[in-house]
């Protein structure tokens, strides 16, 4: 198992799980940045809240980021200008500059240990075809107020065409920051529950929810909030049909050479992203990127190697000291969702589809809702609505990321599977057997595991993850451990040894 280097770094306070029915007036489903920021400030203004989490709060998506709180999200201020117009950009880029302000206050405020650091973020490309493109994402960014450049080239040890720098920016340790809000949370009279898995959502009739879960204990709540990375309830909103899952890939590397001041990302994809992080006992470069649609890599582990021959190469090290993958969602426009799940229902609400910006994202995500359930609704908020329609966006691209989903699902259905092989140790095959195809895997000990590998969402066939050593969908990106668990959304089901139920959780 690959570990984070934010995770193994923190000492976590642990919560219960549920144990006993409770009445509230908010519910949050998810315990990660976003959840957690909602809780703080929904609890700060009066509510009575719950935050429950399917794991440990900031052990999902949240404890696996680059943790870099930039306003540089990618070449996206002239692409929301061409699509939205000017005014709409300035919505997005007001709104991301709340996001990082309110992250320095909190720190500021409530004197937070989380190595926090000022310094310019970079967007840079090696190609010439890129420089045009640069040169309008400067001009867009310029517009909309922020403090940019435009560079013929940086101290990098390769060569750069052309960059973008944003001054002003910053990196955090993001579990350092969100333990200390989660526990002003408890202080304030919030709750936390963890290991506790949200099962469904049902309004009774006097318009309230009851979030079921797991252990046959339920939150009853004025309103509902998910903000659990993928929502784990979608009732006909289809928002899994409105994203792209990508995985991409970090590592920590020890005595590399100095990184010039800065973060720093490439404009081509795959990307790269380079950052530091110097907490006095630990000072290392992370160096990330590799990213591609989940469950469509040959073999995942050839990205850890690219970028630790990266490292070697450019850096003069590829002595690992963590390594570790996560997993985006990127939505057809770029732009997060975040507001209700369908404009006909008032009091069900999500954030989701951070485009690999999770900690400024997330963190907006936090402030919107809180803004909404107090009903301090604007333009900003209609703005991130799930809801939101842009005829040539949203047409071009829902096309495009369901005619991919298409290639998927029939490149699946044609796979053979294997007749005569060996399975050694920490190897995976796809077999055949009576017209249904199974993955088998044996671990080190030379246990063997088979489950059926088509996604019980909607129908895909589950690709093998070396690295991570799970069954992924390139579909929508559910993902399933060897044994046949669910890792992550949007599917509920978790596979079999014999057929799978195919039953998405739409309805």
């Amino acid at each position: 198992m690959k570990h984070s280097l934010w995770l193994e770094t923190v000492a976590f306070k642990k919560y219960p799980n549920l144990d006993r029915e409770e009445h509230v007036d908010v519910c949050i489903i998810g315990g990660g940045i976003a959840g957690i920021t909602t809780a703080y400030q929904l609890r700060n203004k009066g509510l009575k809240v719950v935050l429950i989490d399917a794991d440990q709060i900031t052990h999902g998506t949240t404890g696996r980021t680059t943790a870099k709180i930039s306003a540089q999200h990618g070449a996206i201020y002239d692409d929301i200008i061409q699509h939205y117009g000017q005014e709409r950009a300035q919505m997005y880029a007001d709104a991301t500059r709340m996001a990082q302000t309110f992250i320095k206050q909190r720190i500021q405020d409530l004197n937070i240990d989380c190595n926090y650091e000022e310094l310019p973020a970079y967007l840079y490309t090696q190609k010439e075809s890129n420089i045009e493109t640069l040169q309008k994402e400067y001009e867009g960014a310029n517009l909309l107020g922020f403090d940019c450049e435009l560079l013929d080239t940086l101290q990098l040890p390769f060569g750069v065409t052309k960059a973008l720098k944003f001054n002003n920016q910053a990196q955090f340790h993001p579990l350092k920051y969100l333990q200390t809000l989660a526990h002003e949370f408890v202080m304030a009279g919030g709750v936390i529950y963890e290991n506790t898995k949200a099962t469904d959502i049902n309004q009774n009739e006097y318009g309230t929810y009851t979030v079921s879960t797991e252990y046959n204990f339920s939150v009853h709540a004025k309103k509902v909030i998910i903000t659990s990375h993928f929502p784990m309830y979608d009732h006909r909103a289809f928002i899994f049909a409105k994203m792209k899952p990508e995985r991409s890939y970090v590592l920590a590397i020890n005595n590399a050479s100095p990184l010039p001041h800065g973060m720093y990302i490439n404009l081509e994809d795959p990307t790269i992203s380079l950052r530091t992080y110097n907490d006095g006992d630990l000072d290392v470069l992370l160096v990330g990127g590799q990213n591609h649609r989940t469950g469509t890599s040959p073999d995942t582990l050839n990205h850890y190697a690219y970028l630790k021959q990266f490292s070697k190469d450019y850096f003069n090290s590829d002595d690992v000291l963590y390594e570790w993958s996560t997993q985006d969602y990127v939505t057809v426009d770029y732009i997060p969702y975040i507001g209700k799940l369908k404009e006909s229902n008032d009091d069900i609400y999500v954030a989701t589809g951070f485009n690999k910006w999770g900690m400024t994202n997330g963190t907006l995500a936090g402030l919107l809702l809180s803004m909404q359930i107090l009903g301090e609704e604007n333009e900003t908020t209609a703005f991130y609505s799930p809801a939101r329609f842009n005829p040539t966006i949203h047409t071009n691209n829902l096309m495009t990321y369901t005619a991919e989903v298409a290639a998927e699902y029939i490149k699946g259905k044609l796979q053979k599977g294997e007749k005569d092989f060996i399975l050694e140790p920490n190897q995976a095959a796809v077999i055949k057997q009576d017209g249904d195809k199974y993955g088998v895997y044996k671990d080190d000990e030379g246990n063997v595991f088979m489950v059926d590998i088509t996604c019980p969402h909607l129908g895909c066939e589950l690709s093998f993850n070396t690295a991570e050593r799970t069954w992924d969908c390139p579909c929508h990106g559910s993902r399933y451990s060897y044994k046949g668990e669910i890792f992550e959304g949007p599917s509920h089901l978790e596979l079999s040894c014999c057929k799978n139920k195919i039953e998405p959780n739409i309805f």
